[in-house]
């Protein structure tokens, strides 16, 4: 079982992508990932499970050049996957925290990727 759960926003690729191809850079959005990042690991510990406070404080956010990741879990926290999906024969039901952290950080990660689109392409002159 995977050691580690994360968010990801389905087609986010094609649209670097296709930003690359008007001319814009890929650094451009790195502010907008940093901070979706950020406040993602901020809504997931918000629904993580508590008993200890060691899943919430291990959920943490990092940003690449064209995609911002929320992970929880790893070699000291390694139950952050069975917590977040089940683990039916140990009779854990599934919490599914990083799931309605999702539904609530897509709104938020829209607007800011739509912001800080529009603010490059204006600063390009490409609009």
């Amino acid at each position: 079982m995977s050691e580690y759960v994360s968010i990801r926003i389905d087609g986010l690729n094609g649209v670097v992508r296709d930003l690359i191809a008007m001319g814009l850079e890929v650094e451009d959005l790195k502010g907008a990932f940093s901070e979706i990042a950020r406040f993602g690991a901020i809504v997931a510990a918000r629904h993580a499970p508590r008993r200890t406070g060691r899943l919430a404080g291990d959920i943490r956010g990092n940003r690449a050049r064209n995609k911002a990741v929320v992970a929880a879990g790893r070699t000291a926290v390694p139950y952050a996957g069975p917590i977040n999906y089940g683990w039916a024969a140990r009779g854990i039901q599934a919490s599914g925290f990083m799931q309605r952290a999702d539904d609530e950080l897509q709104p938020y990660a829209l607007r800011v990727l739509e912001q800080n689109i529009n603010a490059s392409i204006r600063a390009r002159g490409l609009a």
